[in-house]
């Protein structure tokens, strides 16, 4: 074999190597490069699942609140409710209830009010007028005189 074909042998086995010594952390480089991109995109999409699960308990939560308020509003109407059924029956206005009733727990479960009911036989109750309060104008909350 001569020299020149040695060398040339010699050359191609170092170009070969240095492509393979380089070629092989570069392809290296790009699979990693590949599987963090799709870890990167297997995450992300794990925590937009995540999201929207926790949103959609979030508003269940809202809604679950909403109605709990709309309950509280409802009792506190009730409570106020009665307690206006108290003063009236406290100043003595509603007594006409209390000779209906023989239990004290009919008069209180009753859902309507004394000036709700008509009775058989009975007028409907007119307006008061304005001319009883000497020309006052009539309260609706307390059916007096205003004070002007």
């Amino acid at each position: 074999m001569s020299a020149g074909l040695i060398v040339a042998i010699v050359v191609v086995v170092i170009v070969v190597i240095a492509l393979v010594a380089f070629g092989i952390p570069r392809a290296r480089k790009a699979r990693e490069k590949r599987q963090l991109e799709q870890r990167r995109g297997a995450v992300v999409e794990r925590h937009r699942e995540v999201a929207e699960d926790r949103q959609a308990r979030a508003e269940l939560a809202e809604r679950e609140a909403a109605r709990q308020r709309a309950e509280a509003d409802s009792q506190r109407a009730e409570a106020d409710m009665h307690e206006a059924r108290a003063r009236v029956h406290e100043r003595g206005l509603a007594d006409d209830e209390l000779r209906d009733a023989d239990d004290p727990d009919e008069v209180v479960s009753r859902r309507e009010t004394f000036a709700e009911r008509e009775r058989p036989g009975d007028e409907p109750a007119e307006e008061p007028d304005e001319d009883r309060g000497g020309g006052a104008p009539i309260d609706p909350a307390t059916r007096r005189p205003t004070q002007s």
